[in-house]
Order: C-alpha cells, then sequence, then structure tokens
C-alpha cells in the first residue's frame, strides 16, 4: 500500500515528535539524577561540617591553634618541647606531629616576635587589639577565616600568650579530637549581666546572657565557619560590650545554631585561678601571686597541683608567666 503525500508528511511529523520526545525524557532524566548527584554530595559536605567528621578525609585531621599574642610567648621552651622542636633548632616544621597541627597568630606588635614557632606565621590581617575589646574576637576570628583555608584543620582552638598544655601532643590531640563537640567553658554564674545593656538590639534575653573563658576554646570547622560568616553582622552589636572576649563566642553560636546547647558545654580546656573563686579552689596544690584584683598570675605549678588540674579535664593553664616555676618534663610526659 503507498502512501499518500499527506500521510507521508504526517508519518514524518509523528517520528520527529518521538525522537524529540525521548531525547528531553533521556536529557531530564540525566539532570535530574545529576542534581541528585550534587544535591547529596552538598549534603553530606554541611553534615560533614557540622559534626566535623575526622574521618571525611584520608588525610590525617589537624588542630588549629590560633595564638592571640601581645609579641612573643611567655614560655616558648614548653610549648616547643610540646610539638617536638628543638630549641636550638630555627626551622619550627621539624617535627614528628607537624602533620597534625598548624599555627596561626595575630600579635599585637608583630615586629617584636621571635619565636620561632610564631615568627612566621603572623595572618595577613592585623588589626589593633587592646585588653576588653572587640579587637581580641575579631582577631580570633580572622586566625579562623584564615585557618579555614586548609580543610584538614578540624578544630581551631583559642590560646594566649600566657597558655601552656598541661598533657603531651598525643593525649592532647587525642583529647580534642575525640568527639566533634566544640568546647565552651559556660560559667554557672554569671555576675557581670549589666554587660548585656550595652549590647545593641540583642538577639536573646538578658537572663540568657552568659559568661565564657576567654581562652581555651575549640570550635569545630561547622562553629568556626559560622563565626566567621557572621561576624560583619554582629560586630557592631558587641562593639561596646566590655570584655567582650568572655561572652560574644557562646551567646553568638547559641543564636546561629539552633542545636548549640550551651547549658551542657561543661568541659573547661583552660585552667586559671581568679580572685573571687581562690577559697573554691584553696584545695589546690599550688603557689599564687596577686597581680590585680581580678586575677591570679601562677608563681608555682607543683605536680601535684597538675594532676588536680588534669583530674579536672583541664587540657592548658592560663596566667603562666615567664618565671613560673613548673616541671616541664612531668607536664608533657606520655
Amino acid at each position: 500500500m503507498q502512501l499518500s503525500k499527506n500521510q507521508k508528511y504526517i508519518c514524518k511529523v509523528i517520528v520527529f515528535i518521538i525522537i524529540v520526545i525521548i531525547v528531553l525524557f533521556f536529557s531530564y532524566k540525566y539532570n535530574t539524577n545529576s542534581d541528585t548527584n550534587n544535591s547529596t554530595k552538598i549534603e553530606k559536605f554541611e553534615n560533614s561540617d557540622n559534626n566535623n567528621s575526622v574521618d571525611n578525609d584520608k588525610s590525617t585531621p589537624k588542630i588549629a591553634f590560633l595564638f592571640l599574642t601581645y609579641n612573643n610567648l611567655k614560655r616558648p621552651d614548653i610549648w616547643n618541647k610540646f610539638f617536638g622542636i628543638d630549641d636550638n633548632n630555627n626551622n619550627s616544621n621539624k617535627s614528628k606531629y607537624s602533620n597534625k597541627y598548624t599555627i596561626y597568630n595575630h600579635a599585637k606588635e608583630s615586629d617584636k616576635v621571635t619565636d620561632i614557632l610564631l615568627k612566621d606565621r603572623h595572618i595577613p590581617e592585623h588589626i589593633e587589639t587592646c585588653w576588653g575589646c572587640f579587637g581580641t574576637v575579631e582577631a580570633n576570628i580572622l586566625m579562623m577565616k584564615e585557618a579555614l583555608k586548609d580543610p584538614l584543620n578540624k578544630k581551631f582552638i583559642l590560646v594566649s600568650d600566657s597558655c601552656i598544655p598541661i598533657l603531651s601532643f598525643d593525649k592532647f590531640y587525642n583529647e580534642v579530637m575525640k568527639d566533634d563537640k566544640s568546647r565552651i567553658n559556660i560559667h554557672n554564674f554569671n555576675d557581670l549581666i549589666n554587660r548585656y545593656d550595652n549590647i545593641v538590639d540583642p538577639d536573646f534575653l538578658k537572663d540568657e546572657f552568659t559568661i565564657h573563658n576567654a581562652q581555651g576554646l575549640t570550635f569545630n570547622r561547622y562553629h568556626s565557619t559560622l563565626l566567621v560568616n557572621s561576624l560583619l553582622k554582629y560586630k557592631n552589636k558587641w562593639i561596646n560590650v566590655l570584655n567582650v572576649d568572655e561572652h560574644y563566642f557562646g551567646n553568638t553560636l547559641r543564636i546561629l545554631d539552633s542545636k548549640f546547647n550551651y547549658t551542657i558545654c561543661i568541659d573547661k580546656p583552660a585552667f586559671d585561678i581568679w580572685a573571687k573563686n581562690i577559697l573554691d579552689n584553696s584545695k589546690i596544690d599550688y603557689n599564687i601571686d596577686i597581680i590585680s584584683d581580678s586575677y591570679i598570675n601562677i608563681k608555682k605549678l607543683s605536680n601535684k597541683a597538675v594532676d588536680e588540674i588534669r583530674d579536672k579535664k583541664f587540657l592548658l593553664v592560663r596566667k603562666i608567666d615567664k618565671d613560673t616555676d613548673i616541671d616541664y618534663k612531668y607536664i608533657l610526659q606520655n
């Protein structure tokens, strides 16, 4: 049977339509699968960052030490031994632990830094800092920003020039990396509630205002990213708060992360002694030298005191001076 010209034309149109439908179908299916795969990748990345999983990369995850200093460290000898660096060696990268940590520094007087750990670690962005002002918060966040560029940095710990570790590097590393959590030592008391009044248009109630340690705080990648990305939004709100570094991180993370439960962040990264707490800590075997009416500089730290501080799960001790009497071999033993 021979088809007419009209019938042939209709057949060609039908075939063309069928071909177009087939092409569109497979194109849609491919794009859908591609979008699904991309969505899965994004979700995994977000979940990985949110949980700070140390297994999301086959390489060794690292701790980023963020040193906020005036210039040099009070006890570079202890830090060098902690990182496994010879005091007589001018190369701070020669350490058996070098694949497990990175160091970043923001020094008020960067031109005076001579410590081998810090002298080549000053971040590119530099701002003016002062005691108790927002500059200390911003400088720490700028170090986080720089440290986040290294995808292997999984934990970010704030350290001052008067801090020292009281564990060997291996024990310190294992303790910090044992879980996905950020560590912020929220105090159960807050007699500084009036500082809340200096927050511009606060995003939380006054009775929710908290105080925490200014040093030793440890953040995972997710919380570090939140703090970096939100700096411009919250800076002007907190600019006039006194000793803002004792309030900003914990209160801000509670706003940014609905899953951040500040009421259970009871890990205590950094140990220090304050005059108002001296009676509570009177059983600890240390000799002290009061240098102001608010905080205490530790003059001598006995081995017994180190044991008791470790038992309370502290990783660092603050307010150590260059002349503090410490048995570094004991505190860094494996």
